[in-house]
């Protein structure tokens, strides 16, 4: 179970930091025993929570708060210098291949967030052994492995994505191109990229940097379609429907290799990230997606 005092400190931050109090320890970390999801729902602060604790010190979250969906892995080695992001490879089941993907580094750096939070939590519904594997941190350094038993649990994370509007299965594909990682996947290139505008000020704020990370579909002129949020930061300050308005004219192709290889152009499903930078006084403008 989850001790109240983490549960009180998951829902008293905002969406953009997460601290959960533990220290991952081993290189390379003994299998643990099952664990399974704890599930809790508080209707009054619209939050939705499955939580699972691991003898290695690592704890996961999945949560739905006030529509904002996150899946959080905390009890890392603290990320590297200033980075603001990091990859971690996760694989489930025992067939599973370990998938790298891209998170986003926490404030306490021990805890980060995933940039494709729902595709990550449909994978941890399917339970079963779980890896994830954390690059060395420092060049030269050793990864840290850490291998558990996860009970499957798809009750319990179907709950905290329908809290979000999200389906335990995507009914777009179940394969896609991308990570999370900043711009588009390599099968893919730009012929016109989108060009948002950064948003007016919300009650007077408004951010100076952020992201926004999209999965889409493709048409078969290289447009984009059927588009779903995967994770915005910092959220509230509509940087999402900048970049959906600003989707109509673009068009993608595929690069060379890709069709050298006999890739089709229609119908992929891809993740792509655009970062958003206010600089100083200068007009309101993203930094191009890379």
């Amino acid at each position: 179970m989850v001790s109240l005092l983490r549960l009180s400190q998951m829902l008293a931050l905002s969406a953009a930091v997460l601290t959960l109090s533990v220290q991952a320890k081993a290189q390379d970390a003994a299998p643990a025993a099952d664990s399974d999801w704890a599930l809790t729902v508080l209707p009054e602060r619209r939050a939705t929570l499955a939580v699972v604790d691991f003898s290695s010190g690592i704890s996961i979250a999945a949560r739905c708060i006030d529509g904002t969906y996150d899946v959080i892995l905390a009890g890392l080695p603290a990320a590297p210098g200033r980075a603001t992001t990091r990859e971690l490879a996760l694989a489930v089941g025992e067939a599973g291949e370990l998938q790298t993907t891209v998170w986003s580094v926490a404030e306490d750096r021990t805890s980060a967030f995933s940039r494709i939070p729902a595709m990550v939590a449909r994978e941890l519904a399917k339970g079963g052994q779980l890896q994830i594997v954390v690059p060395a941190v420092e060049p030269g350094g050793r990864r840290t492995r850490y291998l558990s038993s996860l009970t499957p649990s798809s009750r319990a994370i179907e709950q905290t994505l329908t809290a979000c509007g999200r389906a335990l299965v995507d009914p777009r594909n179940t394969r896609y191109d991308g990570n999370g990682q900043d711009g588009l996947p390599s099968p893919l290139e730009w012929v016109r990229m989108p060009q948002p505008e950064f948003p007016e000020s919300v009650r007077g704020k408004i951010p100076t940097e952020g992201y926004v990370v999209l999965s889409c579909v493709t048409g078969a002129n290289g447009s984009i379609t059927n588009c779903q949020t995967e994770s915005e930061a910092p959220s509230g300050f509509r940087l999402t429907e900048s970049v959906l308005d600003s989707l109509g004219p673009a068009r993608l192709k595929l690069s060379e290799a890709a069709v050298e290889s006999g890739a089709k152009l229609e119908g992929r499903l891809f993740v792509f990230t655009v970062n958003f930078v206010l600089r100083g006084r200068e007009p309101f403008g993203p930094r191009p997606p890379r």
